[in-house]
């Protein structure tokens, strides 16, 4: 029993404190190339709506990883959504190919922000793996009650530190899209 538990609390912490900082690290990595390469005037913002739909996903996995009852439906509902978020990541960087150059640290970054989550969820599959077996004994959607302050502040961390910088980056290549409609009207007045 206690091994067992040693070994729950071991991957518990790996998750909090390994791969959770780790991807946060590999997003914030990853923005700074967009900003590098001047993604508002290259790829612009399809490129950014595709990084909206891949944190997106990310949110709803991390949510219900954090607030909801743990059952065989919420996890293959997990998995499904980190196979879009992998699709996702597939079709923003074939769009993205040829608009903006992807440096090889950037590529790097990439790696690490398609394995983490998988293997985030995985580590969670195993820590679950009671409940995920047991099918359906409960609601389909539960909420883990009650919220700890420390469940609550852990999705607040990844809305805000993950959340801002795509949000950031959305407004900075909608707003040079806006800018560049203007002129390009302007100029069409102009040769009336």
């Amino acid at each position: 029993m206690g091994t067992e538990m040693s070994l729950r609390t071991l991957l518990e912490g790996l998750l909090l404190w390994g791969i959770y900082p780790l991807w946060l690290l590999a997003g914030a990595g990853d923005y700074v190339c967009h900003r590098r390469t001047d993604i508002e005037h290259t790829s612009g913002n399809p490129e950014s709506r595709y990084h909206l739909l891949q944190y997106l996903t990310l949110l709803v996995v991390f949510a219900a990883a954090v607030l909801l009852k743990v059952n065989a439906v919420i996890f293959g509902a997990m998995v499904i959504l980190i196979v879009v978020h992998s699709v996702l990541a597939h079709l923003d960087v074939s769009y993205t190919d040829g608009r903006r150059y992807i440096s090889p640290l950037e590529q790097q970054i990439h790696g690490f922000m398609e394995v983490l989550p998988v293997v985030a969820v995985a580590i969670f599959g195993v820590l679950h793996w009671a409940e995920i077996g047991a099918g359906l004994t409960s609601p389909i959607l539960a909420l883990e009650t009650p919220v700890s302050s420390g469940r609550a502040l852990l999705l607040a961390s990844f809305a805000v530190l993950a959340g801002v910088p795509v949000l950031e980056e959305l407004v900075r290549t909608r707003r040079h899209r806006s800018d560049r409609e203007r002129r390009y009207h302007e100029g069409l007045a102009t040769i009336k």
